[in-house]
This record gives C-alpha cells, structure tokens and sequence, in this order.
C-alpha cells in the first residue's frame, strides 16, 4: 500500500460553467421573471430588455461575461457550504431520529430483552437454514 486511501476526499476540481451557459441561463431566468409578473409593465419590460441583454451577449460576446460567470459560481459555492449542512440536518432530524425512536420503542433488532426464568437464547433455525451447501462457495 502507498499509504493512500482508496478514493479521495479532497471535494474534486470544481470547474465553473461556461460564459455562454450562464448568459443565457440568465436570460431565461429574466424571461420566466417577465411571464410571471407580466402585468406590472416596469418589470415585465426591464426583464424582457434584462433577457434580450444577456442573451446577445451570450451569443455574441461570451467573454464579457465572464466576471459575472466567476462571481455567480463563487456564489454558488458559498450557498453550497451554508445550504448542504442546514439541509442534511434537517433531513437527519426529520427521518433518523423519528425512525431510530419507533424503532427503539418496538423492535429489538439485537434482542437485548432478557429471556424468563427457564427459557433458552437458542435461535431455532428450519431446515432450508441448516443445508450443509448453504457454506459452500461463500463469496
């Protein structure tokens, strides 16, 4: 062995979107801003020349957005490393916590529960359980 784990855990090379991806991913986020308020003329026009912008830009001259590119990306990572723990605890205390509790109030998975005065902690087995070929050719 090398001394290394068998994967690594250094989160990878995240690469950011391309400039024309994000421009015009903006420009259907404006045009989807625009149908949603489209009875307020101030918004339903600003996003509609906001969509128009982003979108000639995408297709004509990428490069000039590419500091938008890199800013929407580093923000995206922050949100990344302050949403994913608040979601995975959320999802922890919503469906770990509630099963382990129903499951330590009725089941007992390790059979902890003392057995009475006389009775055995032999698990009988049946007869499909203890076939002498059920230990060959194991793995």
């Amino acid at each position: 062995m090398s001394g290394r784990f068998h994967e690594t855990f250094d989160g990878g090379d995240v690469k950011p979107p391309s400039e024309r991806s994000t421009g015009l991913t903006f420009a259907v986020v404006a045009v989807i801003v625009a149908v949603i308020w489209r009875n307020s003329p101030t918004v339903l026009w600003t996003a509609l020349g906001m969509a128009a912008v982003f979108a000639v830009l995408a297709l004509a001259a990428p490069r000039v957005l590419g500091p938008l590119n890199i800013a929407w990306f580093r923000f995206g990572l922050l949100l990344h490393k302050i949403v994913n723990p608040f979601v995975m605890f959320v999802l922890f205390v919503l469906l770990f916590i509630p099963a382990g509790l129903i499951m330590r109030l009725r089941y007992d998975p390790l059979r902890r529960k003392r057995a009475g005065p006389g009775e055995s902690y032999w698990v009988e087995r049946s007869a499909s359980e203890t076939q002498t070929g059920s230990m060959t050719n194991q793995f």
